[in-house]
């Protein structure tokens, strides 16, 4: 009571300093990065098919880079508390996670982290990534104590800042994202409203949110069901701007185990990889993350056609 939904779910900018946790390798077809077990972040990602620039030799695109980098971008997950809980009894930004499972993050080995509340509560998290862009992120908590609680688990995306390379091209977007029930919401970070800093939409059916760049995104695609939550976050003292999906909160009684599990897209803006997430993966609209333009009904079919 008298906290807002964002604020109930974390803030991603708890800490400014820079992290110097262990980390647990990210290696796939696609991506060459890292996680964080300082909050269980995914805070370090390049893409390994494409280069900043066509020299030889050219640095791979960056994608994701941890706080206390130039431009800190990430992807973090956590449960927001409800009954009987304290902010310090679930895990956050700040959670020191333990590997349980796992050595390094392939697609043929997910990893499990571990943290025990010391108060009957027994977090896991189960992370895993496709041959391609997606990990799948499986939040489980294990009630071992004599008390029923209640929470909500979460995944957030965060920017520190605008990013250095935008292009500012009058029909191109850049900026958050969200697709929810149907509906495609654009919104360029010079539109962030402070005045409506935790704006919130509840989801009928099917969402997802996250930041969209000329080539590369990075998106949130929680489960289906009613009772999600979509909130778009401001900073504004800090620079920082950051979108939140907020799943129902769930009960948990003494001996019982609960979880909840939220998709993060990472990578270019490839029309097939993205296709086929939509028309097999179960991402509704996922292929309007990309940029149309004002004539849609003519470059969709014209580009597919093409391609």
């Amino acid at each position: 009571p008298g906290t807002t939904d964002t604020e109930q779910a974390g803030s991603a900018a708890t800490e400014e300093t820079e992290d110097e946790a262990p980390r647990v390798a990210i290696d796939t077809p696609k991506v060459d990065g890292s996680i964080s077990l300082k909050g269980g972040r995914v805070d370090q990602l390049a893409l390994k098919g494409y280069r900043e620039t066509l020299e030889p030799g050219s640095p791979i695109v960056t994608l994701l880079s941890p706080v206390g980098s130039t431009n800190p971008d990430y992807a973090l997950f956590g449960w927001a508390p409800g009954e009987g809980l304290g902010p310090e009894q679930v895990p956050g930004a700040n959670t020191m996670w333990t590997v349980e499972s796992g050595t390094r993050l392939t697609p043929d080995s997910p990893i499990t982290l571990v943290w025990d509340n010391g108060a009957g509560l027994t977090f896991r998290r189960e992370m895993s990534i496709d041959d391609k862009l997606m990990f799948t992120i499986k939040q489980t908590v294990e009630n071992t104590g004599s008390t029923r609680h209640t929470l909500a688990s979460y995944g957030i995306l965060a920017r520190h800042g605008e990013p250095h390379d935008l292009k500012n091209f009058f029909i191109l977007h850049e900026g958050a994202i969200r697709m929810i029930d149907g509906e495609l919401t654009e919104t360029d970070y010079g539109d962030f409203d402070p005045a409506e800093a935790h704006e919130t939409i509840v989801v009928e059916e099917t969402a997802w949110t996250g930041f969209t760049d000329h080539y590369w995104m990075t998106t949130l695609i929680p489960d289906a069901g009613q009772g999600l939550k979509i909130s778009s976050f401001q900073d504004v003292g800090r620079n920082i701007f950051q979108t939140t999906a907020k799943q129902p909160t769930q009960a948990i009684g003494p001996g019982e185990t609960t979880s909840a599990s939220m998709r993060l897209y990472a990578g270019a803006k490839e029309w097939e990889t993205i296709r086929a997430y939509q028309n097999e993966g179960g991402v509704p609209g996922f292929l309007d993350s990309i940029d149309w333009g004002w004539f849609f009904f003519l470059t969709k079919p014209i580009f597919a056609v093409l391609h």
